[in-house]
């Protein structure tokens, strides 16, 4: 499987992503969204101006409340259940698309996302505001290193970064941008709103 990795990442964490294949990616920019499916949506930051959610936002007729949550995938994802975009690469990509338009609709004080613990804080990377990834899918990689075989997980997702010259959010068009369970990033949780007296159904937008 031929991994990318971005640029910006640190040497000295490289070896915590899957190094099979480096080639450059080209951004693009978030086409805009239908002003009106989204009108509602808000930006909710932190005391120092930070994003750590956006409520009531649409995606694909369909409305969230999301979070920006920093630490690993295998701590984040506790339980059985999937990702809201496992296994759809495609829907995970609408939902980054949504999530940088509503980025870049509104005039910011500060361009960070989320919220790093205090245990990440001496460690902390790309990915540490400036970047986050929807998870897709999990790959088991086998490398045969001479005599010795590794055998390693790796989270692949659909990546989105600040762009500092266009200060503006973009999604990056790489292949596929991985990361071990255990490498801290900022991660997108999708929580569906419910209609009233229909709890089991997410909301549908007309």
């Amino acid at each position: 499987m031929k991994i990318i990795i971005k640029a910006i990442l640190f040497a000295t964490i490289l070896t915590l992503f899957s190094p099979s294949l480096i080639t450059p990616g080209t951004a693009t920019t978030s086409a805009p969204k239908s002003a009106s499916k989204n009108a509602n949506f808000n930006l909710i930051r932190d005391g120092k101006g930070n994003i750590t959610e956006i409520t009531n936002l649409t995606i694909d007729n369909q409305r969230y409340n999301i979070k920006f949550i920093y630490g690993s995938f295998r701590e984040i994802y506790k339980s059985n259940i999937a990702p809201t975009f496992w296994q759809k690469p495609e829907a995970a990509t609408k939902a980054i698309d949504a999530i940088n338009t509503a980025l870049n609709s509104r005039k910011l004080n500060s361009f960070k996302l989320g919220v790093i613990p205090s245990r990440y804080e001496s460690v902390k990377f790309a990915g540490s505001g400036d970047s986050f990834i929807i998870p897709v899918t999990s790959d088991r990689i086998v490398r045969q290193y001479g005599n010795q075989r590794t055998e390693n997980t790796y989270i692949t997702g659909i990546l989105s970064s600040f762009e500092n010259q266009k200060k503006a959010w973009i999604k990056d068009s790489f292949i596929g941008f991985s990361l071990t369970p255990n490498t801290p990033f900022t991660y997108v949780q999708f929580s569906p709103i419910v209609p009233v007296g229909n709890p089991n159904l997410p909301e549908k937008v007309k």
